[in-house]
């Protein structure tokens, strides 16, 4: 496929870091719009510019010239490790920031939007463990939960070409092991941060329109 101008929301995220790296590496022109210049470990060959997500003139003025969006932008808790930690980003930032996206995106002409979710959000919610569906629900991961879901419900609704990635719990390995589409979300479950941002990279490549407006990823 041709090389794309690729705008990469959430970079210095971890699993931004893996889709910057990976983008870069595939031939692409990635373009990180972060919030802090000073703060960011920018990779060599790497675009960046300073700016807030939430920020609608930011957001455009970064729109300009892309081909697609990949969107790792997620809420943060004080301690990522622990459920009940308190929440430190904006409880609507994923929601808040998709309607300022969609407007950039529509402004600009950019049709493809790949943005990373969660299994358990929205149309995945039935496919979630109980236990561990309740241990969401009870904890402060529900507030980025009800925000994805929020978030992708814009999305869905958007005249854009979008699809929502839902990952099962997260591990930090680098063995290029790929992800799966999976239709369960047990205790088991597990998938890379890099496998989560090579499948969507994969995605952003698609030649055809997304069938789905989400697809559930793992490793089993």
């Amino acid at each position: 496929m041709q090389h794309k101008n690729i705008l990469i929301l959430g970079a210095s995220g971890q699993c931004g870091q893996w889709a910057t790296r990976l983008a870069q590496e595939r031939g692409h022109n990635v373009l990180a719009l972060v919030r802090s210049l000073s703060k960011y470990d920018k990779p060599a060959g790497i675009q960046a510019v300073e700016g807030d997500v939430l920020n609608g003139d930011d957001l455009d003025g970064a729109m300009e010239g892309q081909d697609a969006v990949l969107s790792c932008l997620g809420i943060r808790r004080k301690s990522p490790a622990n459920p009940w930690s308190p929440v430190v980003s904006p409880p609507d930032l994923t929601s808040r920031s998709a309607l300022s996206i969609v407007r950039a995106m529509n402004n600009h002409g950019v049709r493809r939007l790949v943005a990373i979710s969660a299994a358990g959000v929205g149309d995945s919610r039935h496919k979630v463990n109980p236990v561990i569906n309740l241990l969401i629900r009870s904890s402060n991961v529900a507030v980025s939960f009800r925000d994805m879901e929020k978030m992708e419900d814009i999305y869905r609704k958007s005249e854009i070409d979008s699809l929502a990635v839902q990952h099962v719990n997260l591990v930090d390995d680098q063995t290029p092991k790929p992800a799966k589409l999976v239709d369960r979300f047990r205790f088991s479950s597990r998938v890379s941060r890099r496998a989560v941002a090579e499948w969507m990279l994969d995605a952003l490549e698609r030649p055809s329109p997304f069938e789905n407006s989400s697809e559930m990823i793992g490793w089993s």
